[in-house]
C-alpha cells in the first residue's frame, strides 16, 4: 500500500518540499462553467463566465481565444487572444470584430503549466448602423390627397443579408413612445405620409418648426437589430412666408398644388399665419414648395372666400372650392429659405 500512495503523490525536493510546478503539470484544474455574453455590439463581444477555486491560485487565471466562424481554436494557443479581466474576456477595437459575424470563443482555465478542458460560445456580432441617412421634408405631389407635407428618408444598408429595417418616429428627442414601422431589409427609402396633426395640421399654427426625429436601425438574418440607431431630425416648417395685411380676415393660408379630383388648390395641411391676425404682420410657416397665400374667411354653407396674393401681385376674390377658381401658386420656397412679400 505504501508503494501505491508514493506512486501517486507529486514529487518532493531533497529537502522534503512538493514542487508546485510538477503537481499543476500532473493535475488538470477545472474548466469554466455558464459562460455568457454581456456585451453584443456590431464591432466589439464580451463573455463572462463562472470559474473554480484554482482560477485564483498562484499561477492561476483564464485564457480566452477567439476565431472567425463555428469552429473554436484548437488549444490555448492558436485562435487569437482575448483580453482577460477577472472572470471577464473582451475583444478589442484594434483590429475591431467585422458585424454580422458568428465568432467562437473557447475558454481554458490556467494552473501553471496545466490547462482545463475548454468551454466554448459562439456570438454573432451584431449588424453595422446604416451609413449616409439622408431626409428632407416635401409637399406631396398632386394627387387625390394633397396638401400634406411628408418626410422622405433614404439611406445606404450595411453590407451582409437583412431581415428588415425599423423606423421610429416621434416628435419627442426619443425612441420611446415613438411610431414604429418595419420595412423589409432591401428598402433604402421611406416615405412618411401620416405626420402627426402637432407637425403640420393646425388651422392657428401652421407647419411646426421644431424637428420631427427618426431613427432608423437594420436588423439582420443572424444578428439581430443593430446595436444602436441612426438618428435624423427633419424641421417641416422650414421655410417662411411673411407679410402684412391691411383688411380684417380670421386668417392667412398657403395654398398649393391643384388635386386631380376637383382641380382645387389645397390647404397646406391646413397652414395658417402663426397667430392668425386681423391686420397687421404675419408669418406663415410652410414645407418646401410652391404656394399662393391669401385671406380666409368662411360664407356659409360651404364657400371659402379670400383676396390671394402670389409672386405676380395681389389677385381678386376667389371662391375655393369652385373647380378651376383657384389661384396659380407662383411663391417659390423650394430652395429659397423665405418669401417676405406678401401684401394683402
Amino acid at each position: 500500500m505504501a508503494a501505491l500512495v508514493t506512486a501517486v503523490l507529486p514529487a518532493t525536493s531533497a529537502t522534503g518540499a512538493t514542487s508546485a510546478a510538477t503537481a499543476s503539470a500532473a493535475t488538470a484544474p477545472p474548466p469554466v462553467s455558464g459562460i455568457t455574453v454581456t456585451e453584443r455590439t456590431a464591432h466589439r463581444v464580451t463573455i463572462s463566465y463562472l470559474v473554480p477555486a484554482a482560477y485564483y491560485s498562484p499561477g492561476g487565471g483564464g485564457v480566452v481565444r477567439v476565431t472567425r466562424g463555428h469552429t473554436p481554436a484548437a488549444s490555448p494557443t492558436s485562435g487569437y487572444a482575448v483580453p482577460v479581466t477577472g472572470r471577464t474576456a473582451r475583444t478589442t477595437l484594434v483590429p475591431s470584430l467585422t458585424p454580422n459575424v458568428a465568432y467562437t470563443f473557447a475558454v481554458w482555465v490556467r494552473v501553471g503549466s496545466a490547462y482545463s478542458a475548454g468551454r466554448t460560445i459562439t456570438v454573432v456580432t451584431r449588424p453595422d448602423v446604416v451609413t449616409e441617412l439622408r431626409s428632407a421634408a416635401s409637399v406631396t405631389p398632386p394627387s387625390y390627397d394633397l396638401g400634406h407635407a411628408q418626410v422622405r428618408l433614404t439611406w445606404r444598408n450595411p453590407t451582409g443579408p437583412l431581415k428588415a429595417v425599423r423606423i421610429v418616429r416621434n416628435t419627442a428627442a426619443t425612441t420611446t413612445g415613438g411610431t414604429v414601422t418595419t420595412l423589409p431589409g432591401t428598402a433604402t427609402s421611406f416615405t412618411d405620409p401620416s405626420l402627426p396633426a402637432s407637425v403640420c395640421g393646425g388651422r392657428t399654427t401652421g407647419c411646426s418648426t421644431a424637428p420631427v426625429h427618426y431613427w432608423v436601425i437594420p436588423e439582420s438574418t443572424t444578428g439581430g437589430f443593430a446595436d444602436r440607431y441612426v438618428r435624423s431630425d427633419v424641421v417641416v416648417g422650414s421655410r417662411t412666408i411673411t407679410g402684412t395685411v391691411s383688411q380684417g380676415s380670421s386668417g392667412i393660408v398657403a395654398l398649393c398644388c391643384q388635386n386631380l379630383f376637383d382641380a382645387e388648390n389645397a390647404l397646406v395641411a391646413h397652414a395658417a399665419a402663426d397667430p392668425a391676425v386681423a391686420a397687421g404682420a404675419f408669418t406663415i410657416h410652410v414645407p418646401p414648395g410652391v404656394y399662393a397665400v391669401c385671406t380666409f374667411a368662411d360664407r356659409p354653407p360651404r364657400n371659402q372666400v379670400g383676396t390671394c396674393w402670389n409672386a405676380a401681385g395681389a389677385g381678386s376674390e376667389d371662391v375655393w372650392w369652385e373647380v378651376g377658381g383657384d389661384p396659380s401658386p407662383t411663391i417659390d420656397v423650394r430652395t429659397a429659405p423665405s418669401y417676405n412679400g406678401v401684401r394683402l
